[in-house]
């Protein structure tokens, strides 16, 4: 399982309130649960341009609870291959209780040791991008999990045609079989989407997923990954820096130079990025075409009148979850134009322009923020979580357990990410440089990575992970959490304001601007399905639409403003950018209710994290209390936003 995070779709301010950390560290002290204190471990300045040998190893993750070497994994890649064919003494034998016990032991062991492998490859070649061994080990780890897949196609076609009476003979008879009913359960909710057994063969060697129960991202297509290829090779350029040094623009430093106070200096690095992905757009067009192309594809061969229908189903979701969020959010919309106003505003800009949306509001409040303090800040934030949960977090937050590779440094992949595979602690990828967002982005992946651990500890290897509109609750939950406790102990009003625009940027960024790409998406999706080619001018157009209507009439859209979309790469995800705007709607629910409930609402909120996939996600999600089902929980996400804004213009507009 792997959990992306847009750690470039949110700014990365900086500079020095010392009393103000002076106070974040006494009060959080008190409640780290560390096993030794962040003093010890070895000071280091990030930088994305450094080699990974000059960041301390102790800030590198460990991947030996996967495999001890490279050698380790060939070896257990080379071992696996062969049990493979194994699978193939069941087929045809499905209606036998016994059978079918043991057949779903081997593939879901034989499934779990892939998973091992298609891990371990994908970590490797986050810290190596251009490392070319590392990207055939990767090809290696895929083939052996599609060859898997493959050779077991015979079990969902089976499992769907089985007679209820023999199916329920076989419960009854294999207390073994307990682990699988969920997965069985689930699998024939879809029995009128299977195909013959030629066409289901065919659809698997082209790589269909619609059935798969692995992650996503764990079997990403061709043009996934010619898009992940063109954004490694761009010759990214160089720009001024605010001393007036020359810098190599990465993805990985772009947002922290698009932030920048200097308006110069977050107008070239915009500039620089979109310029380069004009360059190469029909390129990255293509990309995106294809992908859409083949989610049509695929959802039309299961007969599926929709690819938004068909991939929200695979989680039990109904389409109308999705077009309750883009519904609700545009009609919201006046609020996110007055929030750009006030931006406008409080800058003093007679223009407001992209690269002027996440610079600090606040001039002289924005800190740096070492990882340090982000670790007693982040424990003592989320301690209303419960003693369990604090345990789990403070060994994930000591860097010696090997859970994060915590610094950026050159070939390593931009952004941040929490991946898991049942059994070990979950791994971390971040680029820490010491900013707010870093602190609030780590907080997030770590509800990622605790939400993967405690599913893996309630639950059997085929019902831990959890669905895509789960995915982001955890996450945004803590985000919310660690912000309360930031402005429960602000004392200045120019702090005070600091922070509550960080709430507004967290709702403009995670719930707003997901929706935008959200509805791009689904655009997008729509167009192929009525037969319009997709382009690079069409998607250059109905991006720029989409800017315009989201962020209003006071906002000035620059020439390349709308190659945005080519360098989002979950726009191959498959309708995954919806959950992190449902996430933050129902995080910020729950992480109300565990502020003003307390023990009942943890408890019900960590039932929620525990269930995985066992029963159907909404069905997880209002047991914790939130309904996606109607507009209540996006409201109530829009209310808060409506009174942070109103606090923040009292605050600044004079």
């Amino acid at each position: 399982m792997t959990i992306r995070y847009f750690l470039f779709l949110t700014d990365t301010p900086r500079s020095v309130f010392s009393r103000f950390v002076v106070l974040l560290a006494l009060l959080a002290s008190v409640s780290l649960r560390a096993t030794s204190g962040p003093s010890e471990l070895p000071a280091y300045a990030p930088d994305a341009n450094a080699p990974r040998s000059a960041v301390p190893a102790v800030y590198h993750w460990d991947l030996s609870p996967l495999f001890t070497s490279d050698q380790a994994f060939e070896q257990a890649r080379l071992k696996l291959l062969p049990e493979i064919a194994n699978l193939k003494k069941f087929e045809g034998k499905l209606t036998h209780p016994a059978a079918l016990s043991a057949c779903l032991d081997l593939y879901f062991r034989l499934h779990r040791d892939a998973n091992f492998l298609t891990m371990y490859a994908n970590l490797r070649q986050k810290t190596a991008q251009s490392d070319d061994a590392l990207a055939a080990m990767g090809r290696r780890s895929l083939s052996a999990m599609e060859e898997i897949m493959q050779a077991s196609s015979f079990i969902r076609r089976e499992l769907l045609v089985l007679p209820a009476p023999i199916l329920a003979s076989a419960y009854a008879s294999q207390p073994a079989l307990a682990p699988y009913r969920a997965y069985i359960d689930n699998m024939r909710r879809r029995a009128n989407r299977v195909l013959s057994p030629d066409a289901e063969r065919a659809l698997g060697l082209l790589g269909d997923n619609l059935w798969a129960e692995i992650d996503l991202n764990e079997l990403p297509s061709g043009y996934e990954n010619v898009h992940s290829g063109l954004l490694t090779d761009i010759p990214w350029p160089k720009f001024k820096d605010e001393e007036g040094r020359d810098v190599q623009l990465t993805l990985a430093n772009y947002p922290h130079y698009r932030a920048s106070p200097k308006i110069e200096v977050r107008r070239a690095a915009v500039t620089a990025l979109f310029g380069s992905l004009r360059t190469y757009q029909h390129a990255l067009a293509g990309t995106l075409a294809g992908q859409i192309r083949l989610d049509v594809a695929y959802a039309r061969a299961r007969g599926y009148d929709t690819a938004l229908a068909a991939y929200l189903d695979k989680d039990d979701v109904s389409p109308a979850v999705y077009a309750n969020l883009v519904q609700t959010i545009n009609a919201n919309l006046p609020l996110l134009h007055r929030y750009v106003e006030l931006r406008k505003k409080a800058l003093g800009l007679s223009e407001i322009h992209l690269y002027d949306l996440y610079i600090p509001l606040v001039a002289g409040v924005a800190r740096d923020v070492p990882f340090a303090e982000a670790r007693e800040s982040i424990s003592a934030a989320l301690q209303p979580l419960g003693d369990e949960y604090g345990r789990v977090l403070a060994e994930a937050l000591d860097p010696r357990n090997g859970w994060i590779d915590l610094y950026p440094h050159k070939d390593k992949e931009s952004g941040a990410s929490s991946s898991s595979v049942y059994g070990p602690h979950p791994w971390i990828q971040m680029n820490y440089q010491n900013s707010l967002n870093d602190m609030s982005t780590l907080a997030h992946e770590l509800g990622h990575s605790l939400h993967s651990h405690l599913a893996m500890q309630a639950q059997s290897y085929p019902d831990f992970r959890y669905t895509t509109l789960l995915a982001e609750i955890a996450s945004t939950c803590n985000e919310s959490l660690l912000l309360d406790y930031l402005l429960d102990r602000s004392q200045n009003p120019a702090e005070k304001a600091y922070l509550l625009v960080e709430r507004l940027e967290s709702i403009r960024t995670t719930i707003f601007r997901q929706t935008m790409f959200a509805e791009f998406e689904m655009i997008m999706h729509q167009l192929q399905e009525s037969g319009t080619p997709i382009t690079a001018a069409l998607l250059d157009e109905k991006y720029r639409e989409l800017v315009r209507r989201y962020y209003g009439p006071g906002f000035s859209i620059g020439p390349d403003d709308g190659m945005e979309w080519a360098y989002i790469s979950h726009f191959f995800y498959k309708y995954y950018v919806y959950a992190y705007a449902t996430g933050l709607s129902s995080g910020i629910a729950i992480a109300d209710r565990v502020r003003t409930e307390g023990e009942p609402a943890v408890q019900a909120y960590l039932g929620m994290l525990r269930g995985g996939c066992a029963k159907p996600p909404l069905e997880l999600l209002k047991a914790a209390g939130v309904d996606l089902a109607t507009p209540a929980p996006i409201e109530a996400a829009m209310r808060t936003f409506a009174r942070t804004l109103d606090e923040v213009e009292k605050l600044l507009v004079k």
